[in-house]
């Protein structure tokens, strides 16, 4: 079945966003991650500010959300005549970079068993602080006071984290095995104990349940009308991103049967293809830096 271009009404753009309230500071990141680097890195706040109307955030929200960026060192400022731009600074682009390879990177390698464990009992406390904060973003868990652990992580990137965090030479790095109590069923226990996968699962199922009648629609041969699609990439990778960087990222082995994660990577691949070239028009139209 085939139609034409669809459009959402007010009441089905507001049950996109209903589990929570939208943060205008999350959903900026998520824009400038998905919509604006891809395209030089640089935005006109009108633009931010006609774009996050139809999703109930105010200018003054956009304006507020905007300051708190520049304050954390994720955005900057330019001034050109009488109009302000917004562009990643470094420590933004790296954070942006780092969450882009999560939210589009294939599922995780086969799991060679082992575990990676990271030591802090040398560090200041407010250098555990930092290095828990780094790490625990990357999906490690705390298997003890100042110890922290994960089967399978991005070693480049924990050695990357305490280069930057000036512990490198601190921490001690171990590539450890579990032997005692030992089984197939130990590693599955610890993964439970260090990890909330309850609640990631009911949050993956919450985020299929919500955009798969879209999915579905697409499937069908429905058209979505630029504005929308654009609207609907927006919320979805929004979504996604929430959900995924909570996600440690485990092997196989330690999640339960039919883990709802890997059907929401498939849906949200999939529905984003279909409405990418449609979303693209609208930025096309609406998204506006120095150059026009």
């Amino acid at each position: 079945m085939t139609t034409g271009p669809i459009r959402l009404t007010e009441t089905q753009l507001a049950q996109l966003t209903r589990s929570e309230p939208l943060r205008a500071g999350s959903l900026i990141v998520t824009l400038f991650g998905d919509s604006v680097a891809p395209r030089g890195g640089v935005i006109w706040l009108g633009s931010l500010i006609e774009v996050l109307a139809p999703l109930g955030i105010s200018q003054r929200l956009v304006r507020t959300a905007v300051y708190r960026l520049v304050q954390k060192d994720i955005l900057f400022s330019q001034q050109v005549g009488r109009r302000s731009y917004y562009a990643l600074t470094d420590n933004g682009r790296q954070e942006f970079e780092e969450a882009t390879a999560r939210i589009y990177a294939a599922r995780p390698p086969e799991w060679d068993g082992n575990w990676w464990l990271v030591t802090l009992h040398n560090l200041s406390a407010t250098a555990k602080a930092a290095v828990k904060k780094d790490l625990s973003w990357m999906g490690f868990g705390q298997l003890g006071p100042d110890t922290l652990v994960h089967p399978n992580p991005n070693t480049v990137q924990i050695h990357e984290h305490l280069k930057r965090l000036q512990v490198h030479e601190q921490c001690f790095v171990f590539d450890a095995q579990v032997v005692s109590p030992s089984g197939p069923q130990t590693n599955t226990a610890l993964a439970r104990q260090l990890w909330s996968l309850e609640d990631l699962e009911h949050a993956y199922t919450s985020f299929i349940r919500r955009f798969k009648p879209l999915h579905d629609a697409a499937l069908d041969g429905v058209q979505i009308d630029d504005a929308d699609a654009f609207y609907i990439r927006t919320l979805m990778i929004h979504e996604y991103r929430k959900v995924l960087l909570r996600d440690p990222g485990l092997p196989k082995p330690l999640l339960p049967a039919r883990w709802p994660g890997h059907q929401a990577q498939q849906l949200s691949g999939a529905l984003y293809h279909h409405i990418l070239s449609a979303s693209e028009r609208y930025v096309d139209h609406h998204f506006a830096n120095q150059n026009g």
